[in-house]
Parts: structure tokens; C-alpha cells; sequence
């Protein structure tokens, strides 16, 4: 049995609306239904409705271990790696795998940090409510906005890139078509419940996993001579300028590319406020995840720069301006393999990666605003969500800026998504960098304020190091864009596209410390026990879900 006594009220758990001796209500107790791999999915029942049958602010706790799991590794795998990886392939094999294995270093210790704020304060908002609470209201409130134009400046670039692999089937139709489709699927699945939402994504990543795992398959094979009747070993690596094309400065530059198509890991610590175990789930992916993204996104860099040279024609290179004729590398390696049938199952599965990591992204965008709303930093009726818990307005908001964006591809496509891969990915890097001194804040107040560490859940290894040398690197990676934007003259799109995300975050961030005259917030009185789950164990926690009526509450339903 739970002792509620060790963690104060169940308000500051977490688990408010179950407290039927503050709210005097009695709740519906709904069925508990099981997956097929045996975790139970248990739904909200909102309590508070408007006259239209909405909830004001509620969100439901649907997402299950699988779903949690899939989300955090398929929602990061999308056009960045299968259309992306062409650009940063244009630097050389060398650069390309310098840059996603530093990135994946600068991933590992991300998610630590995130994991460990994640499974004690599985909060709505996440890293963007702990910058309220660990740094500045005002630190929040520019890391929230950033977090919202990261994502949807991501669903923008997916809902034009998915029109290049359906080119190569239907090449006389106008990518609009595409991109309007794209983003009608993405709006239907984030429309139904979280539950809904969370299965379509297992399956959407399974699809997408097993496919990265037969190209690899087949890569090693075409390189090592089996397939496609050439050996190729390392003769790309040494094939004209490579492997480092551009030198010193190709190497910085492809770290954007990196950095958006491997971006989404931060996930988990979105969907902590809606997982139904998160002391026991958030730790977990944290720790598959890391691994997985080593082995999919730089095992798959490697094999492509074994095969395809840099200059190939067909490689896709955004910055070129022009996609004509162009396919992405994953298919390029089955056709040389000489499995055109396989080339066509890669294609269809690229469509499928974007519906996925469009659906991801636009999920991300609609719950950062959403809390954002809630928190005041947002139009208030952004905040309310269906009788289901799915914030609709703060999705459709999310959905008309990012057609908005998108629209600019008839401006000029190659240049629009050079800028939007470049906003994302300065903006991706700033998250992953505030997560870093939001977790070194928290460590600094847990022992300020007497705390053990053995009163966490999970502990992020290596800390201080890891936080740090995080830090640390993606600033080396964020302004050595300079090096880049001026190597050749001055390069004034890849110079705009890098640093202008960075006057933006300070723009909001001194505006709004200046409007509402926020102050740092002080180790000693920093909140660290409202929503905090840290004092629960992994039985109590299965207990509270699983075992409601022997507690005497008549509900089923964890509320946020």
C-alpha cells in the first residue's frame, strides 16, 4: 500500500484530482484495458468541463512503455536522416561521421540529464517548466518559444521534403499536393486521444527501424562486394577530396545537418507528464535511446560513405536550390545493390518516416504551447483541451503556423529549407544546452536544501562532467558556424540560417525579463517538490495505477 505520508499531499505528487478528501468528488472508475505486451493503459477522466464538453487544462497519462519507447527513438528518425543525410554527405564521408558521432556524445549526456529532472518531475512542459522553476520565469519562457519554433520550423521542412521520395514515382505532380496531405494525416492523428496517438507512432517507428536496419544489411554487403558486383572497402574515403571536402570548416558546417536530423531524443521528457509509469519508463528510454541513435543514425552515415561518392549527382543536397532529379542516399545504395524493388519499399518508407516525424513534431509543438498557455506565456484559450485531453487549439494554432511556413517553399524551395533546417537546428542544440544548466541548477538547489542523492530515482552518471562538457561543446558547435559562413567569402544564408535563432532566444528572454521583471530564481527557496514523483517507489507507483479501489478512491485516472 501506498504511505502517502512520505510525500506530502497528493497534490504536490502529482496526483491531485485523485485526492477525494480535498475535492469531495467521486469519480468514475474506467476499465483497464491491456496491451498486448501485458502494460495497462489507463485513461483520464477529466472532472472539469465547459459547456461544450471541453476540459480546461487536463491532459490524460495514456502513453505505455512500447509507445514511450518508440516515440523517443522513431519520432527522431525522419527526413533529416533519410533526405537530410545527402547534404551532409556533400562535406565528405569523413565530416558526416565526425559530426553525427560527436552529436550522439552530445545526445548521451542530454538525455542523462533529462532522465533524471524527467523521472522526478514528470511535469507538463518538461525542460521548459523546469527553466521556470530552476533558472528564470523569464529563462523559461524564451527556452518555451525556442522549443515551439524548433519544432515547428521541423514540421514544415518534413511537409516539403516528403514530396521528394514521392517524386520518384509521380514526378509531374506539384509537391504542394503533398505537403497539404501530409500535414491533413498529421492533424487527424494528433486529434484523437493521446492513447491513439501514442500507438500510431509504435507502429509508424517499427516500420521506420526495420527498414534502417535491412539498409544496413544490404550496405554491408554492397560495400563489401556481395551485392552490386563492386568492392568498395574505403575507395570513397579516398576518392577525390575526401573525406573532409571542405576541410575544418565543412566539418562545423555539417554539425547543423547532424544536429537536426538527430534532434527529438528530448521527447522522453515531453511525454513524461503523460506516461503511465514515469519512475519506471522515463529511466528506461532514457537509457535505450542513446544506444539506438548511435547505431541507426552514425552506423547508417558510415555505410553511406562507403558507397556513394560526395559529388554523386543524384545525392540530394539541399543547399543545391534544386531537387530535381534527385533521390536520397538510402535509395541510392539499394539501386546500386541492384534491388530496384527494394529501392521502391525504401521510398514508400520514407513517406511514412515523414508522416511520423511530422506527427511527432507537431505533438512536441501543440504540448509546448499548450503548457505555455497554462503558465501565462501564451494566448489562455491555447490551453484547453478536448473532454479526451488533446489540446485541439493549441494544435491548430501549431498546424496554421506551420503551413504558414511551409508556404515560403513556392518562394524559393532550396533556400527555405536551408534556413528552416538551420533555425531548427541552432534551435535544437539551445534546448539540448538549456537542459544542461537547468540539471546543473537542480543539483546545485537538491543540495542546498539538504537532499541525498540516493532520493532519486535515477542519477545521471558522470555529473558534473557530463552537463558540462555538454555545454560546453554545443557552444563550440553553435558559434563556430562563424568559421563556415565567412571560409569562402562571406556565405551570408548559411551565416542568417545559423545565428539567427540566437537573437531571437535573447530577444525573448530580456523582453520578457524587462516586461515582467523576473529575477533568478534562489537555490535555497527553489521549488523542488511540487509534482515531484521522487519519493515513490516502483511498487507504490504500480500500486497508485493499478490498485485504486483498495485505497478507497473510485478512480482509475491520474490527473497532470
Amino acid at each position: 500500500m501506498v504511505n502517502l505520508a512520505r510525500y506530502g499531499s497528493l497534490r504536490h505528487s502529482g496526483y491531485d484530482d485523485i485526492d477525494n478528501a480535498k475535492t469531495g468528488q467521486d469519480l468514475e472508475v474506467e476499465e483497464l484495458e491491456t496491451t498486448g505486451y501485458g502494460t495497462p493503459i489507463v485513461e483520464e477522466i477529466p472532472v472539469e468541463m465547459d459547456g461544450r464538453g471541453e476540459s480546461k487544462t487536463e491532459l490524460v497519462r495514456g502513453l505505455s512503455q512500447r509507445c514511450i519507447s518508440f516515440i523517443a527513438l522513431g519520432g527522431v528518425i525522419g527526413s533529416g536522416l533519410f533526405i537530410g543525410t545527402g547534404t551532409a554527405l556533400s562535406a565528405g564521408p569523413g565530416s558526416a561521421l565526425i559530426a553525427y558521432s560527436i552529436v550522439s556524445v552530445i545526445i548521451y549526456f542530454t538525455m542523462t540529464s533529462l532522465g533524471e529532472l524527467a523521472t522526478y518531475l514528470p511535469i507538463p512542459g518538461s525542460f521548459n517548466a523546469y527553466g521556470t522553476r530552476f533558472v528564470d520565469p523569464a529563462f523559461g519562457f524564451a527556452l518555451s518559444w525556442n522549443y515551439w519554433l524548433n519544432w515547428v520550423s521541423t514540421v514544415a521542412y518534413e511537409a516539403g521534403a516528403v514530396a521528394i521520395p514521392i517524386s520518384y514515382w509521380l514526378p509531374q505532380v506539384n509537391f504542394a499536393v503533398w505537403g497539404i496531405s501530409l500535414m491533413a494525416i498529421v492533424v487527424t492523428i494528433n486529434c484523437v486521444t493521446v492513447r491513439g496517438y501514442g500507438e500510431a507512432e509504435f507502429w509508424f517507428a517499427l516500420v521506420k527501424i526495420l527498414a534502417i536496419c535491412m539498409f544496413i544489411i544490404v550496405g554491408i554487403a554492397v560495400a563489401a562486394g556481395g551485392l552490386g558486383g563492386h568492392h568498395y572497402g574505403f575507395e570513397m574515403w579516398r576518392y577525390k577530396k575526401a573525406p573532409f571536402v571542405s576541410g575544418f570548416g565543412g566539418v562545423l558546417n555539417t554539425f547543423i545537418q547532424a544536429g537536426f536530423s538527430m534532434q527529438g531524443s528530448e521527447l522522453v521528457g515531453v511525454v513524461a507528464a503523460e506516461s503511465q509509469r514515469p519512475a519506471k519508463l522515463i529511466p528506461r528510454a532514457t537509457r535505450q535511446i542513446v544506444f539506438r541513435l548511435a547505431i541507426f543514425f552514425v552506423l547508417s552515415v558510415f555505410i553511406m560513405g562507403l558507397i556513394i561518392p560526395y559529388d554523386d549527382p543524384q545525392l540530394i543536397n539541399m543547399d543545391s536550390g534544386n531537387d530535381s532529379g534527385v533521390i536520397s542516399p538510402f535509395t541510392i545504395v539499394f539501386l546500386k545493390a541492384g534491388i530496384e524493388p527494394a529501392a521502391h519499399i525504401m521510398n514508400a518508407v520514407m513517406v511514412t518516416s515523414s508522416i511520423s516525424a511530422c506527427s511527432s513534431g507537431l505533438y512536441a509543438a501543440c504540448r509546448t504551447v499548450h503548457v505555455m498557455a497554462m503558465q501565462g506565456h501564451a494566448p489562455k484559450i491555447l490551453g484547453r483541451t478536448t473532454r479526451r485531453g488533446v489540446p485541439l487549439h493549441a494544435l491548430l494554432f501549431c498546424a496554421v503556423v506551420t503551413l504558414g511556413l511551409w508556404a515560403f517553399n513556392f518562394v524559393g524551395q532550396g533556400i527555405v529549407f536551408v534556413f528552416l533546417t538551420g533555425v531548427s537546428g541552432v534551435a535544437g542544440y539551445l534546448a539540448w544546452a538549456s537542459i544542461c544548466v537547468v540539471h546543473i541548477r537542480f543539483r546545485m538547489a537538491w543540495k542546498r536544501q539538504g537532499h541525498r542523492l540516493d532520493e532519486l530515482r535515477y542519477r545521471a552518471p558522470l555529473y558534473p562532467f557530463g552537463p558540462v562538457f555538454c555545454f560546453v561543446l554545443i557552444c563550440v558547435v553553435i558559434f563556430g558556424q562563424a568559421y563556415p559562413s565567412f571560409q569562402n567569402g562571406f556565405d551570408k544564408i548559411t551565416f542568417f540560417s545559423s545565428f539567427l535563432e540566437l537573437p531571437l532566444f535573447a530577444l525573448f528572454w530580456i523582453g520578457w525579463k524587462r516586461w515582467k521583471r523576473t529575477k533568478v530564481v534562489a537555490l535555497a527557496t527553489m521549488d523542488l517538490d511540487s509534482g515531484a514523483r521522487g519519493g515513490l517507489t516502483l511498487e507504490e507507483e504500480e500500486d497508485m495505477l493499478a490498485e485504486p479501489s483498495k485505497r478507497g478512491f473510485k478512480a482509475a485516472a491520474l490527473k497532470v
